[in-house]
């Protein structure tokens, strides 16, 4: 079974003129795969996502919580370009925080999250993505 995949308010506003939800539906679907860069602990995972015209080398990196039963969540999202080398130690620590706490959440935690604006669902079983 297909998971349903989120992203919070704060990783939408980074990823909108960067990121469509149809990429970000394909990057999931390879995380259930066991597609990505590293394992970072506590269920989250870094995944790069090619940035059309540019290619893996232009590629955005993401923090993403993959361990769910109900979902996968897109946490937190920087360009190769942006400053320094990569997320920070505290950066990471902070989405695994965050990243357990919804991967715990139950569906009817994380329907409430989406109602709130919280969590923007971007693709699930009954879509073909």
């Amino acid at each position: 079974m297909r998971k349903r995949v989120f992203k919070l308010k704060t990783f939408a506003r980074w990823a909108k003129k960067i990121l469509s939800d149809d990429q970000l539906c394909a990057a999931a679907r390879e995380i259930e795969r066991g597609q990505y860069e590293a394992d970072l602990g506590s269920g989250l995972c870094k995944k790069r996502i090619a940035v059309p015209g540019q290619g893996k080398s232009g590629a955005t990196r993401t923090l993403v919580a993959k361990d769910g039963v109900q979902g996968i969540f897109f946490i937190a999202g920087r360009q190769k370009s942006d400053p320094g080398s990569d997320f920070s130690d505290a950066n990471v620590a902070q989405a695994q925080v965050i990243g357990e706490a919804l991967q715990q959440a139950s569906a009817k935690k994380l329907n409430e999250l989406a109602e709130e604006g919280v969590l923007k669902e971007i693709c699930h079983d009954d879509q073909k993505n």
